[in-house]
This record gives C-alpha cells, sequence and structure tokens, in this order.
C-alpha cells in the first residue's frame, strides 16, 4: 500500500469501506481538492430502520504518525456532513494524543492504522489473493545421514 499514490489511496479506502457494507457517496468527498474535508461519504444499515451516515478521511503517510490536530480537523468535517460516524485510515500509526481525541466528543472516530488496514484488507480479501506455501520438511530432508 504504501507504492500507492494519496489519491490511489482513497479510492482503496472508499473500496474497502465499500466491502464492508458501507454505500459510497458518489458526490460528497471524492474530489482530491475541495473535499470538504473528507475523503469518502457514505451511508451503512444499521438495522431494519436506520440509515447512519458515514465519513470517511484517509491519509497515506509512511512516516509520521497521526496527530490529534488531524482528529480535530476531521471532526469538523464530520459535524459539517452530519455524520454519526467517523473512519480515520492511514498506513501510519497514531499518537496517544490522537486516540483520546478519537474517544472524545460527541461521537468516536474509528481509527483504523497500518497494521489493522492490513488485516481489514486480508478479510475482506480486497485486491489479495491467497497463496499456499510449501516447506521441506527438515525432520527428513535436513537430516545429513543417510
Amino acid at each position: 500500500m504504501n507504492k500507492l499514490s494519496p489519491a490511489k489511496f482513497e479510492l482503496f479506502c472508499r473500496a474497502l469501506l465499500t466491502k464492508m457494507n458501507v454505500d459510497i457517496d458518489e458526490d460528497i468527498g471524492v474530489n482530491l481538492s475541495n473535499d470538504g474535508g473528507l475523503d469518502g461519504f457514505g451511508y451503512i444499515v444499521t438495522d431494519d430502520f436506520r440509515t447512519a451516515r458515514v465519513a470517511i478521511q484517509a491519509k497515506h503517510w509512511n512516516t509520521n504518525a497521526v496527530s490529534s490536530p488531524e482528529i480535530d480537523k476531521f471532526r469538523g468535517a464530520i459535524d459539517k456532513y452530519r455524520a454519526e460516524y467517523g473512519v480515520f485510515i492511514t498506513t501510519s500509526t497514531f499518537t496517544r494524543s490522537a486516540i483520546q481525541a478519537a474517544r472524545t466528543g460527541s461521537r468516536v472516530i474509528t481509527l483504523i492504522d497500518g497494521d489493522q488496514l492490513t488485516k481489514l484488507v486480508i478479510k475482506y480479501q480486497l485486491y489479495v489473493k491467497p497463496v499456499t506455501i510449501y516447506e521441506l520438511d527438515d525432520n527428513f530432508f535436513g537430516s545429513s545421514e543417510d
């Protein structure tokens, strides 16, 4: 995933959430500039009678951890679009203050770091395919005795 451009990473994150049953809006948060602070927006059916709005933020960072000001900016976009849920995805990690910021306020923001993202990609089989590898058994082939 580190080889993806930031724009391609946003597409990738929207594709992942689509696999997770989020119906992605084709208009909100899909522009590379002037996107209203979102990298995606969608809807998810929470039960037989309710549909919730989901705001998505994707940060393709290789070295820096996402800090609390980024979470605060995202929370502003969540409020602007009146989303019930926020999902912040990064290839990097989150600082302790970012994790605390995501847990405070009227809406908790789900944080997905690079390790969790990899697990979700495998779980939902997004652009991956399983590969079987066989190794020789050292009990027989590793022995130097005849």
